[in-house]
């Protein structure tokens, strides 16, 4: 080690510079130096020697500092206190020993938990659970703190809807029904972690008034060539089979990576339905429907890209995405019609079939280039992804006598359902780190986005098929978006500070081809976001944010398609669904791994799904009186309050536990028809994840989730529990993994919900298939050097979220 000398250096701070060499006098590079206050070691900056060994770092405030240099194969080490001054250069070499390099195998003890709470986010990591094996990145999302799916498959965070979910940076543009089946498809071995990001910054698009759930695929970081296998089985009620493999090979100039999976999943919902329709509070009429509804699924999942170095600062890449799905859904319905005193009148039973294909691409080039070693650096982005749909369909329905003889004639619905949506982005960013641990970040992105649907729907009953006026329709949407925002960030001794002002302008333009209805609508608004924090001791930090954000209706919500799924029984979009605004604060005490955290929302034009009476909806349609329909609405407000918190906690040196809760309460006002909501329900959701380590590579898990329930717009769900478990070995020298786990073990975690209007009232629960054993496999191979991932975030975030609504 040597102390550190001083030369004269530029203003605004000082300069440190440090020459690592090995015991051989050798320059090392890549070593990873930390710069560290001597008084308490906390960490100022972190660079990384070049060629010569040397690593830099600029405006360092005047002060006493000490250097922790680590290196893969060499000891860690440390320097001698190095006095800072304005102005001055402080220069430091010292020597790194070399470990033993005879070492066969490195065995890693320490490994990341399922569930982290970071200072802005939950991280999920997927592949670290046992429980995880095996499923799809939906089951994991069932499974994931504050995360709740309803039965219609719509994804709220923390009792709240509006969420984003992003793929790998980019938000996925597909929402309701197509993410779904895109979620119950991927399987869980081709994703790394979830991030769920409860108060994003002016950074993100301000899209997801409730956060954002981005999925991080998996991409092997190693150097040179490697890859892992996968495959599993589970069975249910049906069999799920799943195999794949990621290959990557990396060097200093290059970085190439693909990965190919296959999922084939046969899903169960059975959804039983009991309604009621009123009149002055009087029933007059009510019936009991009885859906079993299989969908076996077939998806291939493909990506493929490269990164490449120029130089040491500059970095161009690519990715291209595919995702093909074949649906061949399948519902058997059985209905019973009572009348007003409760005598049964009458049945009809009804058989849709449906062969559906989702084939997706998605392309992204990228370049990202590193000015000078304190952070000043631009990122760009090009974004063009095609979702394309293509669905047949066909619904029987015959209908009864009490006893059992033929009430009226049968009818067959066939149907043809084409869609294509386009999205185009670009985007670039700034960051510049300016004197005194302040950041100025600033960006800029622009998308297009059109899409065209088109529905043909025939009535075949006579069996020559007749055009359906009333559901045969064809809808275009053109979206122009662009956005700009300025970040600003100060680290103090005690605090920090972050502010930021995002700016968005739409113009989007709408043509229904029925009726030649036409929707041309411009806006702009602000998103301002700021947030503080302090330190009350080195462990206890206090912190206090606030943002407002805008969910603008999915683009099949604006759909004005009407879906038969019974006779008696629609779903459609609304080409008149607004966007909501939310204000968003919260407040955050962190003590060791404790974090706890208040919430406050007011959300304007809350997007809520509505199944209410088809006449109340459409009264210029013919239709009978207990026929209803599923529709996207806008109430006039929503207000959120809650109580988050996250306690880890190691039991011994075996056994950890993570337990996260969420205690809401959500209050919803605003009228459908006759309807007045002014109303609110206190709910809780609690998840604890026991992990356990024991010798000779065994582990396993032991995880519970309970849900209280609570109000969602006009429907109110009922608790609900689950218990899963897990276990794994280490086998082929560590380079393999075998696990077993069986979820939902007692069949207790189905939803189950009322929905309450003035003159119709539902009770439903469904039994989906959540108890499955599952047995799988991963075996991975190749050389073990890592070097640090490069976080890639895309241009079309909230796009690719929305394209599925």
């Amino acid at each position: 080690m040597a102390l550190g000398l001083f030369a004269s250096a530029q203003n605004n701070g000082g300069t440190v510079t440090a020459t690592i060499t090995n015991d051989k006098q050798a320059p090392l590079e890549n070593v990873s130096v930390e710069l560290l206050r001597s008084k308490d070691s906390s960490l100022v900056k972190v660079g990384i020697t070049n060629k010569q060994g040397v690593a830099e770092f600029n405006n360092i405030k005047p002060g006493t500092y000490l250097m922790r240099a680590s290196h893969v194969s060499h000891a860690k080490t440390y320097s001698q206190t190095i006095e800072v001054q304005d102005g001055q250069t402080a220069t430091t070499a010292f020597v790194l020993q070399s470990k033993n390099t005879t070492l066969k195998e490195v065995s890693v003890t320490a490994k990341k938990p399922f569930i982290q709470k970071l200072s802005d986010r939950i991280v999920v990591n997927v592949d670290n659970s046992v429980v995880n094996a095996g499923s799809t990145a939906m089951e994991v999302l069932e499974r994931s703190p504050g995360v709740n799916v309803d039965r219609d498959d719509n994804i709220s965070l923390r009792g709240k809807q509006g969420v984003i979910i992003m793929i790998d940076g980019k938000p996925s543009p597909m929402t309701g029904g197509d993410l779904a089946n895109y979620l119950r498809g991927l399987p869980s071995n081709a994703i790394d972690r979830i991030d769920i990001i409860t108060t994003p910054s002016a950074k993100y698009d301000a899209a997801g008034n409730s956060g954002i759930i981005d999925i991080h695929m998996k991409k092997d970081q190693r150097m040179g060539a490697n890859g892992t296998l996968t495959a599993g089985y589970g069975q249910g009620i049906y069999s799920k089979d799943n195999a794949g493999t990621t290959l990557n090979y990396r060097n200093k100039k290059v970085n190439i990576f693909g990965s190919y999976n296959y999922a084939y999943r046969k899903g169960l919902n059975h959804l039983v339905i009991e309604r009621t329709f009123l009149e002055n509070g009087h029933s007059t009429g009510s019936d009991k429907k009885d859906n079993y509804n299989t969908a076996p699924v077939n998806t291939h999942t493909g990506r493929i890209g490269a990164d490449f170095f120029p130089t040491k600062k500059t970095i161009i890449g690519f990715v291209l995405n595919g995702n093909f799905s074949h649906f061949t859904r399948k519902n058997e319905n059985n209905s019973i019609n009572f009348d007003e005193f409760g005598d049964t009148e009458n049945t009809f039973s009804a058989e849709s079939r449906n062969n559906d294909h989702n084939n997706n691409y998605f392309g992204n080039i990228n370049f990202k280039h590193r000015f000078d070693s304190i952070g000043r650096e631009i990122t760009a982005d090009i974004d063009y992804g095609q979702y394309r749909s293509n669905s047949m369909s066909s619904t029987f329905t015959q209908y009864y006598k009490l006893d059992g003889t033929q009430l009226q004639p049968d009818y067959l619905l066939t149907g043809h359902q084409t869609g294509i949506l386009i999205l185009r982005t670009a985007k670039a960013d700034y960051t510049n780190p300016l004197p005194k641990d302040a950041k100025i970040e600033a960006g800029f992105k622009t998308s297009y986005v059109s899409n065209d649907n088109n529905a043909q729907f025939f009535d075949a009953s006579s069996g020559t098929p007749v055009n359906d006026v009333n559901k045969t329709n064809h809808f275009y949407y053109d979206e122009y978006n662009n956005a700009g925002y300025l970040n600003f960030s100060k680290e103090f001794k005690k605090y920090s500070l972050q502010f930021g002002l995002r700016g968005e302008q739409t113009h989007l333009k709408t043509r229904q081809v029925k009726g030649d209805i036409k929707f041309d609508s411009s806006y702009f608004q602000l998103f301002p976001s700021a947030f503080f924090n302090y330190k009350l001791k080195e462990d206890q930090v206090f912190g206090i944010s606030v943002s407002r954000r805008i969910d603008r209706p999915g683009y099949n919500q604006l759909n004005p398609f009407l879906f038969l799924i019974d006779v008696s029984t629609y779903a459609t979009g609304s080409p008149g669904l607004l966007p909501q605004f939310t204000w968003s604060y919260e407040l955050s005490y962190t003590h060791k791994n404790l974090n706890f955290s208040l919430n406050y929302s007011h959300t304007t034009n809350d997007q809520n799904i509505a199944i209410a009476r088809f006449k109340d909806v459409f009264p210029n349609i013919p239709s009978e009186d207990n026929v209803t329909v599923q529709i996207p609405v806008n109430l006039a407000s929503s207000d959120y309050y809650g109580l988050s918190v996250s306690a880890p906690i190691k039991i011994n040196k075996w056994w950890n536990m993570i337990n996260n809760g969420n205690l809401f309460y959500q209050k919803y006002n605003g009228q459908l028809g006759a309807t007045v909501l002014n109303n609110g329900k206190p709910a809780a959701e609690i998840t604890v994840n026991n992990s356990f380590s024991f010798k000779k590579g065994w582990s396993s898990e032991l995880n519970g989730q309970f849900n209280s329930g609570g109000q969602y717009g006009f429907m109110v769900a009922k608790p609900q529990w689950g218990l899963s478990a897990g276990v794994q070995k280490m086998i082929l020298q560590n380079k393999g993994t075998v696990k077993f786990n069986i979820t939902d073990i007692f069949w207790t975690n189905l939803p189950e919900g009322d929905i309450t209007y003035v003159n119709y009232k539902e009770h439903w629960h469904a039994h989906r298939e959540t108890r499955v054993a599952t047995l799988a496999f991963t075996y991975r191979f190749g050389k073990k050097t890592v070097q640090a991932a490069r976080k890639r975030t895309t241009g079309s975030e909230e796009e690719r979220k929305r394209a599925g609504n």
